[in-house]
């Protein structure tokens, strides 16, 4: 059952209800209202017939297609990195062995504690 009831059910009731109110309001039953209350209710017999709508239903999505892969493009290749002026000098090997030096200073053992003043 719809949450909410269809536009024709609705008028299908209001005609209805419409047409025995108009009947019973006049007094003395005349053609007028007769004819009034029984168009009323074929109005309400004619909405009512009307079926309510239907839910959409749920297609399943259709496949997009991917779009065609694009062609492979050769890119024009960069020059390389260019080495450095300084680093493409020849440096000449030294002419004479340099002097052996020792590792480490000789320690000299004669220091004294000074006092303090």
């Amino acid at each position: 059952m719809p949450s909410c009831p269809s536009l024709s059910r609705i008028l299908a009731a209001g005609s209805g209800l419409g047409g025995l109110g108009y009947m019973m309001i006049h007094p003395d039953p005349s053609v007028e209202s007769v004819m009034t209350g029984l168009s009323c209710l074929v109005l309400c017999v004619g909405f009512s017939a009307m079926p309510a709508p239907k839910p959409a239903k749920h297609r399943a999505p259709v496949p997009i297609p991917p779009p065609p892969a694009p062609e492979p493009q050769t890119m024009p290749l960069l020059p390389g990195p260019q080495p450095h002026r300084l680093l493409m000098t020849t440096i000449a090997p030294p002419d004479r062995e340099l002097p052996e030096l020792g590792s480490q200073r000789q320690r000299s053992d004669d220091r004294q504690l000074q006092p303090t003043a």
